[in-house]
């Protein structure tokens, strides 16, 4: 069959031309429905944009009622529990509501719709009058109670209490009889005021009244000089607590006769005249919607007629294409993904034209060339990939089977250990009953090696969480000057120990930190277990100050000696898991297993703080944790090395680009800067 002569110019040129084409029909088709498009969205934009105001308008309706009800029970939430948070939540609901009222006004235009609106603002106005004003009564019935009748009934207390030992039995059991009463009628009134039970306030006025009588029964009884005072006192603050009593009843019906009458009526007007408008807008819209259907189905049936009609000429094209370029460009690919599979016997297309098709034959036949080549290299790479993985695999066993052994052993040792420990502790006081101080001394010993032992076994478990990922925060708030007090007792043995002294340097009032109480707790006593290990007969300072520092509040614990000390080289070391510091400065072994420093290291990264060592041999040590006073957590980890000094290292916040570990200079602590 001839091919047409506009076809044999078409497969003349090029294939970068031929795809040109191609893509320029379709452009072409592409604006053209458009063009239809765009016309049949004007025509529907109209019915739409109506549609959309109507739906828009019952949406604002049904937002406010919602609204309404997420006030009412922020409302609710306050009067219960009386908090602010709530009391912001029932303002920003309101201000809410008051804000889709005011869309509503502008949206309605129907004058049933303008009604119901000017109801919904009287309505809101009134109820948020209502709410302020029972949250003013409430406020004075908590003013009252805490300011007059609390301290009232204190005093009461007092009062009776010195009457119980002014006479005999009688009058002590009519007195505490009087304060009983007393202490009921203000549990009765509390739940008055909590459940509004008249049988709650029944019960409040006959405990009043009881103590009352009790009173009047010790004033036929005790004619013991100052006696008649005391009892004429506390009679009339008895009398001052009716009062009280009776403006707290006046105030309860007051708040009830608030909430009944102006809350609740108005609430219920605003959900009903919302409701309308919402139910009005909703008929509109469904009127809207139908007359909306009925044209774009018209709309539909034009857009499918002419949709066809480019549909046949845009296959037209695809078919030229394909015939042209796509035949071609699929052996091209069938003998690529044969090349690929590992296949060197495929058949090219013609290597001699001048088009893109025999460019890329002639590229893959290169291609083919090199590709037993590849496959050699990818079989050496497999199996160098297979060894690597195989050295992995067992390495992490090995580091498995290692936490695992940590875990059980520090649990088989940690159960007999703190058994040995309480037994001391039972013994040490039997010793000391029975006079023997001096076996009670060697057993006190006894039970000090388990403690140390039983911190050991707790040093190793938490090191084992540490490797295995397990180890967790758990925040808390605490006082840093109780937390330093109870630092310094617990170290005061291992100090003793070694004839040191060990001073407490830090202000009064220091505040509170949210962060992991026990991490914090361990991290100095580690030190201070440290210094005074290194330390033989001179001084170990705790030292603590709050500082500011990237915006916010810091807290710097400092924990320095007048030990050996160490060369600034071997920081790094001494922070790594089981390092002996004694073998670093060439003095005798002491006990642990070299996790202490390590420990300290991993709970301040975990904390988002960080350390500074300063150390000279001959001079002492001294090791500062930086501690912010409430936790975030770390954006980063940041590994256990000793980075440059902390005055050299670029402002950033924490854990982006602060080294955990640096080295600084032996200067004393007055010298230190935040």
């Amino acid at each position: 069959m001839p091919r047409l002569p506009s076809l044999r110019r078409f497969n003349d040129l090029s294939v970068a031309r031929r795809i040109s084409v191609g893509f320029g029909v379709a452009l072409a088709l592409v604006v053209l429905v458009m063009l239809i498009g765009l016309g049949w969205m004007y025509a529907l934009s109209r019915d739409i944009g109506s549609y959309s105001a109507t739906a828009d308008l019952g949406q604002i309706a049904a937002e406010a009622d919602i609204g309404l009800r997420d006030l009412e029970v922020s409302i609710r939430d306050h009067l219960v529990y009386g908090d602010d948070q709530s009391l912001l939540d029932a303002t920003l609901r309101h201000d809410g509501i008051v804000e889709r009222v005011a869309l509503l006004d502008k949206a309605v235009a129907d004058p049933a719709d303008r009604a119901s609106l000017t109801k919904v603002k009287g309505s809101l106005d009134a109820y948020w009058a209502a709410v302020q004003r029972v949250i003013a009564i409430r406020n004075a019935r908590n003013a009252v109670l805490a300011g007059e009748l609390e301290p009232l009934v204190a005093q009461a207390r007092d009062r009776l209490s010195l009457l119980k030992s002014a006479g005999g039995v009688d009058s002590t059991a009519l007195a505490s009889d009087a304060a009983i009463a007393v202490l009921l009628m203000q549990e009765h009134l509390t739940r008055f005021l909590e459940r509004r039970d008249p049988q709650d306030a029944g019960r409040m006025r006959a405990e009043l009244a009881n103590a009352r009588g009790k009173l009047a029964e010790m004033n036929r009884y005790l004619w013991i000089a100052g006696t008649q005072q005391a009892i004429t006192e506390v009679g009339q603050l008895l009398d001052r607590a009716d009062g009280i009593l009776t403006r707290l009843e006046s105030a309860v019906a007051e708040e009830d006769t608030a909430r009944s009458e102006g809350m609740a009526p108005n609430a219920a007007g605003i959900a009903a005249n919302l409701t309308e408008i919402r139910q009005r807008a909703e008929a509109r819209a469904g009127s809207l919607r139908s007359a909306l259907a009925a044209g774009a189905s018209g709309y539909a049936t034009a857009a499918l007629w002419t949709g066809g009609i480019l549909l046949l000429v845009g296959l037209v094209a695809v078919w030229l294409i394909q015939r042209s370029v796509g035949r071609p460009v699929n052996a091209m690919a069938s003998a690529v993904t044969a090349i690929a599979a590992g296949r060197t016997d495929v058949t090219l297309p013609a290597l001699s034209g001048q088009d893109e098709i025999a460019a890329m034959a002639r590229a893959v036949e290169i291609l083919r060339d090199t590709s037993i080549e590849s496959e050699r290299r990818l079989e050496e790479a497999q199996a160098l990939q297979d060894r690597l993985a195989r050295e992995k695999d067992r390495a992490e066993a090995d580091s498995v089977a290692k936490t695992n052994f940590l875990v059980n052993m520090g649990h088989e040792l940690h159960g007999p250990l703190t058994d040995i420990v309480n037994s001391s502790q039972s013994l040490m006081s039997e010793l000391h009953r029975f006079g023997a101080d001096e076996l009670a001394t060697d057993v006190e010993h006894i039970q000090w090696t388990g403690e140390q032992l039983v911190s050991l076994v707790d040093a190793l478990l938490d090191y084992a969480k540490i490797e295995a990922g397990t180890m967790d925060v758990v925040l808390q708030d605490f006082d840093i000057n109780r937390l330093l007090v109870e630092v310094r007792e617990r170290s005061m043995p291992a100090a003793d120990l070694h004839g040191n002294s060990l001073d407490l340097a830090a202000a009064a009032g220091l505040g509170q930190m949210n962060s992991d109480f026990t991490k914090v707790r361990q991290a100095l006593l580690n030190l201070l277990d440290n210094a005074c290990k290194f330390t033989e007969g001179g001084s170990v300072t705790l030292a603590a100050e709050k500082t500011e520092r990237d915006g916010g509040i810091w807290y710097r614990f400092t924990v320095s000696d007048t030990g050996r000390g160490f060369p600034a080289a071997q920081t790094g070391r001494l922070f790594q898991p089981f390092v002996q510091g004694a073998a670093l400065t060439g003095g005798v072994s002491r006990r642990g297993a070299g996790l202490g420093l390590t420990l300290v290291g991993h709970y301040t990264a975990m904390l988002g703080g960080d350390i500074e060592v300063a150390s000279e041999p001959g001079r002492g040590t001294r090791i500062t944790l930086f501690l912010p006073a409430t936790y975030s957590p770390p954006p980063a980890d940041r590994p256990l090395q000793v980075g440059p000094p902390a005055d050299a290292a670029p402002a950033d916040p924490v854990g982006s680009g602060r080294p955990l570990l640096t080295v600084g200079a032996l200067r004393p602590v007055a010298q230190l800067t935040p």
